[in-house]
């Protein structure tokens, strides 16, 4: 049941995140930016108090088998679409340069710090 309740949270989450960047209206597009992080860091702050009594969870639908490999795969597919996506406008590449590394930086945690 707990992986059903991620899995709707997580799928609610994209949904309203995708509708915070659509609207025309101010206060929605706040309401669903506080909405889409806020109810991220509650299933995060249940799934670790319910896996510190019942332990880790089972699978979830849509869940990466190995997730260093979807980052890498990810990154690659970034750096090879960068001129597309920014469209050789400098502050979006810089903003794209930002994500990239973010995704840089975790799979170097990832990979060597334990």
């Amino acid at each position: 049941m707990v992986e059903q309740l991620i899995e709707k949270v997580f799928a609610l989450r994209n949904a309203s995140h995708l509708a915070h960047w659509k609207t025309k209206s101010y206060s929605q597009h706040q309401a669903l930016g506080e909405f889409y992080l806020g109810i991220i860091e509650g299933v995060d702050k249940y799934i670790e108090a319910n896996q510190g009594v019942f332990g880790l969870i089972g699978e979830v639908p849509g869940e990466k088998e190995n997730i260093i490999t979807a980052i890498r795969d990810d990154l690659v597919w970034l750096n090879e679409n960068r001129e597309a996506i920014a469209k050789n406008i400098p502050a979006l590449e810089n903003i794209l340069d930002e994500l990239t590394g973010q995704y840089m930086t975790t799979l170097y945690k990832l990979e060597n710090l334990r």
